[in-house]
């Protein structure tokens, strides 16, 4: 790469990648349209007016008194923009991308810059029939590339508030910086339009959030979708059930990137995608939806605000929920019964706590806290019966260990050191050896009952 190139693209990189992370268009794409379009800076509409990207002045632009100049393009004399700064340039390009006519581009990640290109063209941005190879072959032959994934590392990267979790619960994002809380854009229930298609009848909450991690917010919940569902862009729903049999299922539309898939099971606080502006979007937010669905399977959306002033009350949250000088959640906090539990019992909230566990102990203490051992080992699932199998071997060993210790003579106090016991030691390898062929007994049935159903 020629030095003034390099240059041209390291002047500007930070610029986009910001531009990237507010508006989803990959910094890639900008920063090859930027030096496609004005010579690497050196054509006249940039030197002259700091147009970069051959922006034409419409009627709109002129009539606002905006300044303009006449460069020769298609005709003789064509009226362009004029701009203060490169930066004040770069800012109007991302706008004019997010019309209407380029929104199919919004439904691509912000790496997937060779679909924005596509889109671009598509859009009507350039009529040059090969218009989306020359920025391409830009983009692959200077690594342009590398700066999208800056981008979004940096988005991943900005840290969480911590008033915005505790324990099993948490906030689907973490607070703005400036004022320690969630901004509501737009709450829930009738609304006028912020334009064409979109619903008057506002189903979530939209919340300020430029291209930053968003987060599960209970513990044990389980990833229905993740995909783009057209007007909501890239969408990712999660279910938490609750002890009652009610579920609630909470919605993120609009996003940039999406890190898990279904079927996963996620944590409070746990990043699971990233906000963006896919989809019928104005700008970049998270569109945050929260469905309540009865024992009885009747479901209905409900307000975000009762959803989350729930788990602030439970997971003694502090941070606010602000729509104006409004903290929407205030109304709400007094209604949470805090005696109540998500959880049937005591074994309930010990299951919960074992899925972030690895620890042998802790099993053994839940499997052993109850009169019965749940049916594992008759699960349909292979997995299931595994550790069923595993599980029921441990218990027999423990079982038959604590027989032989009750059978064993005391210790004296005058003892210094263990003396043999009058039961050999052999007695023990028995003991291991019977909870280890129980243990292969069960994963021959288990074998057996899975070629069994294969063979069905």
């Amino acid at each position: 790469m020629s030095d003034y190139k390099r240059a041209f693209f390291e002047k500007y990189a930070a610029a986009a990648m910001e531009e990237q992370r507010r508006y989803g268009i990959p910094a890639s794409v900008t920063l090859a349209q930027m030096a496609v379009e004005s010579g690497y800076g050196e054509s006249n509409l940039a030197k002259q007016d700091n147009n970069y990207f051959g922006i034409k002045a419409s009627k709109e632009w002129i009539k606002s008194g905006k300044p303009w100049s006449y460069h020769h393009d298609d005709h003789y004399n064509d009226k362009f923009c004029t701009f203060g700064s490169a930066l004040e340039s770069l800012e109007y390009h991302s706008k004019v991308l997010m019309a209407d006519r380029y929104k199919a581009c919004r439904q691509y990640a912000p790496t997937d810059h060779l679909h924005w290109i596509e889109g671009i063209k598509k859009g009507g941005y350039a009529t040059d029939p090969n218009y989306v190879a020359s920025i391409e072959a830009v983009i692959r032959k200077y690594g342009l590339e590398k700066y999208d994934q800056m981008a979004l590392t940096g988005a991943r990267q900005q840290p969480f508030a911590a008033s915005v979790q505790q324990g099993r619960y948490s906030f689907p994002l973490s607070c703005d910086a400036t004022n320690g809380s969630l901004t509501v854009t737009s709450p829930f229930g009738h609304r006028q339009a912020p334009k064409a298609g979109a619903s008057t009848n506002h189903m979530g909450l939209d919340i300020r959030a430029n291209y930053t991690p968003v987060l599960a917010t209970e513990d044990n919940g389980v990833v229905l979708s993740a995909k783009n569902e057209g007007k909501g862009g890239n969408v990712i729903r999660v279910e938490y059930a609750r002890a009652d049999g009610s579920k609630y299922q909470t919605a993120y539309m609009h996003l940039s990137q999406m890190d898990v898939k279904e079927g996963d099971r996620v944590s409070a606080g746990q990043p699971i995608g990233v906000s963006g502006n896919t989809g019928n979007s104005t700008g970049p937010h998270l569109h945050f939806s929260v469905k309540k669905v009865t024992p009885d399977g009747h479901a209905e959306q409900i307000d975000p605000s009762v959803y989350l002033a729930e788990i602030a009350v439970r997971g003694g949250i502090n941070a606010k929920v602000m729509y104006g000088s409004n903290d929407l959640l205030a109304a709400h906090k007094a209604a949470v019964n805090i005696q109540e539990t998500p959880y049937q019992d005591n074994h309930d909230m010990m299951l919960a706590d074992l899925t972030q566990s690895y620890d042998p102990k802790d099993w053994l203490a839940y499997l052993m806290a109850g009169d019965s051992m749940p049916s594992i080992s008759n699960s349909a699932d292979p997995m299931g019966a595994l550790i069923g199998s595993v599980f029921s071997g441990l218990l027999l060993m423990v079982s038959q260990l604590d027989q032989e210790l009750a059978q064993a003579e005391p210790l004296k106090k005058t003892d210094v050191v263990f003396r043999e016991r009058d039961t050999p030691m052999a007695d023990y390898n028995q003991v291991l050896q019977s909870s280890s062929a129980y243990f292969e007994a069960g994963m021959q049935q288990d074998v057996e009952r899975e070629q069994t159903v294969s063979i069905k």
